[in-house]
């Protein structure tokens, strides 16, 4: 997130991972990149999360119901079959956070949805190796993230939602 100029983030022992701090236009931003299992996040999050604060919560991840490329806001959903945001909702005891969902899945030539990996393939296929094609995508996608981050810090989730979604 370097757009943002937030320094490198450096390790903490506290937060189980490491984290940047610094501004979006007026407002304190913390990033954490937890070091745990990605099924454990929610205790690194746990960790940097105040109660009361659960709703300010961004948190970016994969997610294999959305074609490679596309970004999608929520606010409040389940897991949605991720381990990590689920594991997220349980230490905090609430899913009333945002959620900025990166897509990873093959898109349909035909149809342009997702093609979900079935469960068997599902670890090897977000744990494998991106292909070239894919990289590109993803660095495509990257600025657009960013200013869907900063508009969710600035102008609100909502308005964010109906920029992005």
């Amino acid at each position: 997130l370097a757009v943002f100029d937030l320094p490198e983030a450096v390790l903490s022992k506290k937060y189980l991972g490491r984290i940047s701090e610094g501004m979006i236009g007026d407002t304190a931003i913390t990033v954490l990149y937890p070091d745990t299992f990605m099924n454990k996040s929610g205790e690194a999050v746990k960790k940097l999360v105040k109660k009361g604060e659960q709703g300010q919560l961004i948190v970016v991840y994969d997610d294999v119901d959305l074609p490679a490329g596309d970004l999608k806001i929520s606010f409040g959903n389940g897991a949605g079959g991720h381990n990590g945001v689920a594991s997220i909702i349980e230490k905090l005891g609430t899913k009333d956070f945002i959620r900025v969902r990166i897509g990873v899945a093959a898109r349909g030539s035909e149809t342009g949805q997702a093609i979900r990996p079935t469960s068997e393939e599902l670890a090897q296929y977000v744990l494998g190796k991106i292909s070239l094609e894919e990289n590109e995508i993803y660095t495509a996608l990257y600025p657009i993230v960013v200013e869907a981050i900063a508009s969710i810090v600035t102008e609100g989730k909502e308005r964010a939602m109906n920029k992005y979604n």
